[in-house]
């Protein structure tokens, strides 16, 4: 797509020429382009040799009611994660994810990248990636996570985990002595066709590339983000991720019009003392075909704000790092904006003890208000337990 070369070229050469005097030291200990990302975790860096494996666990027991009936209780062994690192040279790393989600019910290669690393303003990445498109999509992984489900639009709209294929820069920048400004710039493969054709609906989840295989389309998508740090413990970030998705031809014959998605998020955190909240806000456009228009979606939007508050530190004398904290957590998704309806509303409250930084027990209960287009009201409840921990 034209505009996706034009959105990455333009971006590059304002990052190459916005700072003509580079850094030449790249060994020094720089923080992680993202808390919480894929270099933010703690297998790197109790490496034995040249290469690092890790990963992360979890489980769970689940209690549903719908309506104020309880439907089933479940025992689940939600993800079980393996991560391999490898630092080939002081500036060519290589890393990868292979999940396993609900058991093996669902295998998956979730990141397999390598980043040549020239400056810490400017580097070059390829292979399977994890999309820039707000904070959670880039810091997902359970044990870091205060809550045992992710965010509603974090999952319905940017459909989290979305992993795709592609090229493209990224780095840091320092404006100020206490400021850091963060870009992560790609060209990918994109979503698919079935986004509309994949159910009833739109479905942005349903887009996500399945095997990786070449582009549907032959258009590149653009997708970028745009992070500021003015000051420790604040976050603000803003992502775009724009292309089209549909076969619009077939063998160097044009079939159909080209019909693209824009999804923009914002996403912002904040810890001061034993306080830390997060939120994160997207909005989504959708080309729909003239015969599914009234139909299908064209707009989407959600987010969700969450608080934290840590009540106890060194709460077990044979845990000294353990914590007690209590959160909550409000979500919030509209899947058709033309309409008065097909939206869900959440509430979750609930508790964690992080026994170590890399372990944690979750007990949380959700309530769901679900409303379909007709605007017919159905109420859930969930009461979770879990345990999560890196290894």
């Amino acid at each position: 797509m034209k505009n996706a070369y034009r959105i990455f070229i333009t971006v590059s050469l304002m990052i190459v020429l916005s700072h003509p005097t580079f850094s030449q030291d790249t060994t020094t200990a720089a923080p992680p382009l993202v808390k919480g990302g894929i270099y933010d975790r703690p297998y790197i860096f109790r490496p034995s040799s040249r290469i690092a494996i890790g990963g992360y666990a979890e489980t769970m027991i689940r209690s549903e009611y719908e309506q104020g009936v309880h439907e089933n209780i479940s025992f689940e062994a939600r993800r079980f994660n393996i991560f391999i690192f490898s630092s080939i040279s002081p500036y060519i790393k290589l890393t990868s994810e292979l999940e396993f989600e609900h058991g093996t019910e669902e295998i998956k290669l979730e990141t397999a990248l390598i980043d040549i690393q020239f400056y810490e303003e400017l580097n070059l990445r390829g292979g399977i990636l994890l999309s820039p498109l707000g904070k959670f999509n880039l810091a997902h992984d359970s044990p870091r996570n205060e809550f045992t489900d992710r965010p509603l639009v974090s999952t319905r709209i940017i459909p989290a985990t979305l992993s795709e294929a592609g090229f493209g820069l990224y780095g840091s920048f320092y404006p100020h002595p206490e400021h850091r400004l963060t870009y992560e710039t790609y060209l990918v493969n994109g979503l698919n066709d079935d986004i509309v054709l994949g159910g009833d609906g739109t479905a942005i989840p349903d887009g996500r590339p399945k095997a990786f295989e070449e582009d549907n389309n032959g258009s590149p998508a653009f997708v970028g983000r745009l992070a500021w740090m003015p000051e420790f413990g604040l976050e603000f970030g803003i992502s775009l991720h724009t292309g089209v998705y549909n076969t619009f031809k077939k063998e160097g014959l044009v079939i159909d019009e080209k019909r693209s998605l824009t999804i923009m998020a914002l996403d912002g955190e904040y810890q001061i003392g034993d306080f830390a909240f997060v939120g994160e806000y997207a909005r989504a456009r959708i080309g729909i075909p003239p015969s599914l228009g009234g139909l299908f979606a064209e707009a989407q939007h959600g987010f969700y704000g969450q608080a934290l508050y840590t009540l106890l530190h060194g709460v077990l004398p044979m845990f000294p790092q353990s914590r007690l904290a209590i959160g909550v957590r409000y979500d919030y998704i509209d899947l058709d904006t033309a309409i008065n309806g097909d939206d869900t509303h959440r509430l979750t409250v609930g508790a964690n003890l992080r026994l170590v930084p890399d372990t944690v027990i979750k007990l949380d209960y959700q309530h769901n208000w679900m409303f379909d287009r007709l605007q017919n009201k159905t109420r859930a409840a969930v009461i979770q337990f879990g345990v999560a921990t890196y290894f």
